[in-house]
């Protein structure tokens, strides 16, 4: 473990000034357009920033840290965390890399360019424009970030003023903020221009409430005074363990200099109308004490009708009339229900901030009238039509699958971040497949040179970025897209993951100067032939040969003259790769079809299913029989028996799109993921004549269609991830951890923003509501699938990173997230 992997362990400050710290990010020198070397630098790929005093009173350098990683993974999953090496590490001056004094001529500054957060300063030492950059590793966290600047404001203050700034108030450093524009005075650099960046609004952060700075003055003081109606009362049990508050946050939920994310227009609020409202109490999440605050114990919550589909909720003290918040009823608002606790929670955001708030009705009836009309207008928004309009069976099904749709009743002990038994399993190499390249050589087939072998790997890795990921069956290899290139990794237990191969410049088979960038890709013929798709090309097909390492067939689909744009495509069942078929299945946005590499065209005309209503097919997926599930573009899932067929049964829609399909190997269970969650639906019939037969197999009856099981995270740990890595993250597709080989799922795997997450696949059955665990990575985790020879080991990819993981690394939220649980 690393030098920040243990500073994050202790418990212990080291002072003002080193708990001011960012433990990860990149220096580079930005030289002047007029500087004669005009080119900028990458100093050190790996750097710690501090701050620390100086000799004389008043005065503190920024220092430049060496990430220690020769120490790397010593001391991983190893409690007993020696302090001393940590102190030692700060002490030793070897350590450091650049010392800067922070004075007002540096001109320090934070921007954010390209959704980079970037602290910039003056090379005083330098030629005049040039410029040092820190370019913030994207997983810390904004509060860090922002406590980090707010030091800087505070040292500059002192240096100025030469008298400590404990009890100055926030606004009181405003003048110390730096505004990109005025950095380059004329001297702009041609590769960084204002245009591609944003300065970022620290002036909002330090008027928030005037809040002053006793409370920050001493790091080692971690008592700070908050009113008296904290309240945690013992049969609010709700666990809650995620920051969902800022830490600049006191007594107020959200100061008048911040807007929330979903403001309502002046014209809306205007004509509003009142469709009902609500009586019960109001709390809000402090992530201080890891626990909700109350708020008002007498509240109003009432849900108003807008224009155009939208509506609106809102929150009143009933004491003094006096709005507590106000949302648009949308999927960012995070909505949970609690149905044991009579308890709803959503989340509200500004740019700044996160807020997690939790309703609590005072009986069922009031919970059940509010959770009704909520939901109704929730579905209203989502799908553009009356909920009147529906037909009865769908309204009775749709209701139905409200009252169940959290997985939230039974509650679990998460005490605990032991293994459990089924846990367990032979040790796995953590690794990952870019970093180390000097000390890890690729072996090949070919009698090639070590050197040879990461010259290839550089070439493989420059430039572009990770965008597919796909498992060989057979090989139990990774393939992974980038640009025009297809990396093929090796997995084994022994070494992990390693680079093994690329086939590079990927262009038509006729056509050397067409270049392919594939996004989608599946294996056939037991690992040896890839069909890879480019998105800009949507009705075009490609097949890889991956032995011969070149695009050797395009096929440009048509269906009587016209182009067939390809939404997905799949083998005919769950395993195809495995076997000699020459065929696989696809789908349009009004057509499902079958594919046959044999005929020149690709495309075969029999056997198909096209609808002349309006479907909007968008994901396909197969199970070991063959059976077919499709989702269409507003959540409605259709089953089929095999292609051709008509549907045997249909699902109702959600409104939301759904962006990932999964099967399990029995076609019992399917996984159906949108961006804010997840679905699992068991498709066995449980009653009457067909019971225990599928729903590819046979219609459900009338009244009971299978209701599913939403999976999500919990509204604060939503409001933790969108608040530090952004608004618009989103799950990729979840899968089931089961192999070829038999092996019944234990395991679902997705992730969102740079968080892998698995949930325990027979703890969603029963409903537990805490069983899923979380692994924190440097980026944003795109992609994610198991070892078909070893059902809990995974590949995960990254923008610029592979990484080879297992399902007993992963933790329990309120370690992963770096806070304590609580109660509720």
């Amino acid at each position: 473990m690393n030098i920040v992997k243990r500073l994050l362990y202790k418990s212990k400050a080291y002072g003002a000034e080193d708990s001011a710290m960012i433990p990860s990010g990149q220096l580079y020198l930005v030289r002047s357009p007029s500087s004669p070397k005009s080119e900028n630098e990458c100093l050190y790929n790996d750097a710690i920033l501090t701050i620390r005093k100086t000799r004389h009173e008043f005065d503190h350098e920024l220092v430049v840290w060496k990430n220690n990683e020769s120490e790397s993974d010593s001391l991983d999953n190893d409690e007993d965390v020696n302090v001393t090496d940590e102190e030692q590490f700060f002490e030793n001056e070897s350590n450091i890399l650049k010392t800067f004094l922070i004075d007002s001529n540096l001109k320090l500054c934070l921007f954010e360019r390209y959704d980079e957060k970037i602290i910039t300063w003056r090379d005083m030492e330098g030629d005049i424009g040039d410029m040092f950059e820190y370019r913030i590793t994207k997983t810390v966290p904004n509060d860090t970030i922002e406590q980090f600047m707010t030091k800087i404001y505070m040292c500059k203050y002192e240096r100025k003023y030469q008298k400590s700034s404990v009890g100055i108030d926030l606004s009181d450093l405003k003048e110390f903020i730096v505004d990109r524009n005025d950095i380059f005075e004329n001297c702009l650099n041609s590769a960084n221009t204002i245009s591609a960046s944003s300065t970022m609004n620290m002036s909002d952060l330090l008027a928030s409430s005037g809040r002053n700075l006793k409370e920050t003055a001493d790091y080692d003081n971690n008592e700070i005074e908050y009113e008296s109606d904290f309240e945690n009362p013992e049969h609010l049990t709700y666990e809650s363990d995620a920051h969902s508050v800022s830490d600049f946050e006191d007594d107020e939920y959200v100061d008048a200099n911040e807007t929330l994310i979903s403001e309502i227009s002046k014209e809306d609020m205007k004509h509003r109308v009142l469709l009902e409202s609500y009586s019960c109490k109001a709390y809000i999440y402090d992530s201080k004490f890891q626990a909700f605050k109350i708020k008002a114990n007498s509240a109003i919550v009432s849900l108003y009708e807008l224009t155009d589909w939208n509506y609106c909720l809102e929150v009143k003290d009933s004491s003094n009339n006096a709005i507590l918040t106000i949302s648009l009823i949308t999927n960012q608002m995070d909505p949970a229900f609690r149905f044991e606790q009579l308890s709803f929670l959503f989340n509200t955001y500004t740019k700044m901030n996160a807020f997690t708030w939790l309703l609590k009705f005072e009986d069922r009836v009031v919970f059940d009238k509010f959770q009704t009309l909520f939901m109704k207008l929730h579905w209203q928004y989502k799908n553009e039509k009356s909920w009147n309009n529906i037909n009865e069976v769908d309204e009775q099904y749709l209701s139905d699958m409200m009252d169940v749709l959290d997985v939230d009743d039974p509650e679990e002990d998460s005490s605990s971040n032991a293994l459990s038994e089924d846990d367990s399993d032979d040790e796995i190499v953590e690794s990952s497949a870019y970093k180390g390249l000097s000390e890890r050589k690729t072996k090949t087939n070919v009698d090639e040179s070590d050197d040879e072998d990461d010259d290839k790997k550089f070439d493989f890795i420059k430039g572009n970025k990770n965008k597919g990921l796909v498992m060989g069956l057979k090989t139990d290899c990774a393939f992974i897209s980038r640009g025009d290139k297809i990396g093929i990794f090796r997995v084994d237990k022994k070494d992990g993951i390693q680079f093994n191969a690329a086939i590079e410049k990927l262009s038509y088979s006729k056509d050397g100067k067409k270049r392919i960038t594939p996004d989608k890709m599946m294996l056939l013929d037991n690992d040896r032939t890839m069909i890879v798709q480019d998105e800009r090309f949507t009705n075009s097909l490609h097949k890889v040969d991956l032995e011969y390492g070149k695009v050797v067939e395009d096929w440009s689909m048509k269906r009587d003259d016209e182009n067939i744009n390809i939404e997905s495509f799949t083998t005919n069942t769950k395993y195809g790769d495995l076997i000699s078929d020459p065929t696989f299945m696809g789908i349009s946005s009004q057509s499902m079809f079958r594919v046959d590499l044999r005929i020149k065209q690709g495309y075969v005309s029999e056997n198909g299913k096209s609808y002349k209503s309006k479907v909007n097919f968008k994901q396909v997926a197969t199970t070991s029989k063959g059976y077919i599930a499709v989702a269409s573009k507003n959540g409605e899932i259709r089953l089929y028996d095999k292609l051709g067929s008509n549907a045997k049964t249909v699902l109702p829609a959600l409104g939301d799109e759904i962006i990932g399909l999964s099967t399990s190997n029995d076609g019992r269970y399917i996984l159906a993921t949108c961006e804010s969650y997840i679905l699992l639906i068991d498709l066995m019939i449980q009653n009457g004549k067909f019971a225990n037969k599928l729903g590819f197999e046979r219609s459900f009856s009338i009244n009971e269609k299978p209701l599913p099981k939403k999976i999500q995270l919990k509204p604060e740990h939503m409001a933790y991830i969108k608040k530090n890595y952004g608004f618009n993250v989103k799950f990729s597709i979840a899968t089931f951890n089961e192999t070829s080989h038999g092996d019944l799922p234990t395991h679902i795997i997705s992730s969102i923003g740079p968080f892998a997450i698995t949930w325990k696949f027979d703890k969603v059955l029963q409903n537990q509501k805490n069983c899923y665990k979380l692994k924190q990575y440097s980026d944003t985790v795109i992609m994610s699938e198991f070892s078909n020879n070893n059902n809990k080991k995974m590949v995960l990819t990254l923008p610029d990173d592979i990484t080879l993981t297992s399902t007993n690394s992963f933790r329990n939220p309120n370690d992963e997230l770096s806070i304590v649980k609580t109660a509720f």
